[in-house]
């Protein structure tokens, strides 16, 4: 099992996309999320067979902010759990293993906003036992 959480910066420029295909085909990742798609769900879900993925779910942007795509193949059964602009939660097995759950955050990009994204967090963390992966871009330093 692997996973690749990649800030592609908008997924409206075709460089992008080929780098991100690369990306799928070099390392061949489990699950694949993006963050700052810049782009509506029907283009982020449509590179599904671009990317080599049987499935797909996305978050479309806010204009050109924001913007969420998970990506994976029939072998990991995913289940989409809640989500918002801000995130996608889900539930992953593969080859009939042991699920976990796997988050993928885009944060607040306003520093009086980020508590938010943390608070959020907490709340996933405390609504469930398995054990839990969170990646993403934040939108934070870390001093």
């Amino acid at each position: 099992m692997s996973c690749i959480t990649w800030n592609c910066r908008g997924l409206g420029n075709v460089a992008t996309v080929k780098e991100l295909r690369e990306i799928a085909k070099k390392f061949a990742p489990t699950v694949l999320c993006v963050v700052e798609t810049q782009v509506n769900k029907a283009r982020v879900e449509g590179l599904k067979d671009t990317l080599d993925y049987d499935n797909a779910f996305a978050v479309s942007s806010l204009g050109r902010s924001g913007g969420l795509g998970l990506y994976w193949n029939k072998n990991t059964k995913v289940e989409i759990l809640p989500f918002s602009q801000y995130h996608i939660d889900s539930i992953i097995s593969e080859n009939g293993g042991e699920p976990w759950r796997f988050t993928c955050v885009y944060g607040e990009a306003q520093t009086t906003e980020c508590h938010k994204t943390w608070d959020m967090l907490k709340f996933i963390k405390a609504s469930s036992p398995l054990p839990w992966v969170c990646m993403g871009d934040f939108n934070e330093s870390v001093a």
